[in-house]
């Protein structure tokens, strides 16, 4: 994973990015880019790195399906809530704040 400095940036900015209107947000698909970097190639974290690319081409498409974005926001705080339980110290409160965000964000979809 990104080191801890870069990580605990990244996770700020992603929270911060939750709070506004994601379905047209062009910031939220370079914070979901920097993600899929920052998870590539790290072990049991594929399902996140999947449903973030899942997100990132329902963004992507010309007329973004609430829908799909809604599954995948949902998927997506299950999983990050889930990782936020092996993580690290440092990382553990945020990575479970920003799966009941993205979980809250499903919900206002």
């Amino acid at each position: 994973m990104a080191t801890t400095t870069s990580t605990s940036a990244l996770l700020d900015q992603t929270l911060a990015a939750l709070q506004g209107d994601i379905t047209s947000s062009t910031g939220g698909t370079s914070t979901i880019a920097s993600w899929i970097s920052a998870l590539q190639g790290q072990q049991g974290l594929e399902d996140i790195t999947d449903e973030l690319q899942n997100l990132q081409q329902a963004l992507s498409s010309g007329t973004p399906d609430a829908d799909a974005i809604a599954d995948s926001l949902s998927n997506l705080g299950e999983l990050t809530s889930s990782a936020a339980v092996s993580a690290s110290a440092d990382t553990q409160a945020k990575l479970q704040q920003l799966g009941d965000a993205l979980s809250s964000a499903a919900e206002q979809v």
